[in-house]
């Protein structure tokens, strides 16, 4: 017959542990854990790579962002400068020599409704604007590669004196970095019959 030596156990009913360290039982001891300096090294390159693409993509959309703005920008600044110009050249008085005394490509200027003299010229790289006979121009936009004025008779095509006015048409073109908007519009003042 054959006996079975049973090991204590605790009230659950698991067997007890012996005490001694594994080295002294004959047991192998489990490894210790960790990483080793190969995997540390493999993470690192491998968040590296995904840190880069990362930027790139970012740094994309910053271009893509300031690219964007810029031309807002532009638009908002060229859109302000035509508005301005086509409603207060609107209110020329007639078109009498006396009342536009200066035609030119790049200077228009001319009495408005009130009896004040106002204009608009190229000057530089900006638009500006007077309204006291010319004593003092203020800018009314900056970056201007282009401003040409042409003044049209009644069939939109004819090039007109003070005397035949009906359009005044603005072509105006704004740089600002790389980029450039050409906006253009034909004004008929309200008061030329």
């Amino acid at each position: 017959m054959i006996t079975v030596k049973r090991s204590k156990s605790r009230k659950s009913g698991a067997p007890v542990s012996d005490p001694r360290p594994a080295l002294s039982r004959g047991l192998t001891p489990l490894r210790s854990k960790g990483f080793t300096l190969i995997e540390v090294v493999i993470v690192i390159v491998i968040i590296a790579i995904i840190a880069g693409i990362a930027a790139l993509i970012i740094l994309q959309g910053v271009r893509g962002y300031a690219a964007e703005d810029q031309r807002s920008a532009l638009h908002y600044q060229s859109r302000l400068a035509m508005e301005r110009m086509t409603r207060e050249i609107r209110l020329l008085r007639s078109r009498t020599a006396a009342d536009v005394p200066i035609m030119t490509a790049n200077n228009f200027q001319y009495i408005n409704l009130q009896g004040s003299q106002m204009g608009f010229r190229l000057n530089g790289n900006s638009i500006e604007r007077t309204e006291d006979n010319g004593a003092t121009w203020q800018p009314l936009a900056n970056g201007v590669t282009s401003l040409t004025f042409a003044y049209l008779q009644q069939d939109g095509s004819t090039a007109a004196t003070a005397a035949t006015l009906w359009f005044v048409a603005v072509d105006l073109t704004v740089q600002q970095g790389t980029e450039s908007l050409a906006m253009h519009t034909r004004v008929h003042p309200r008061n030329l019959q």
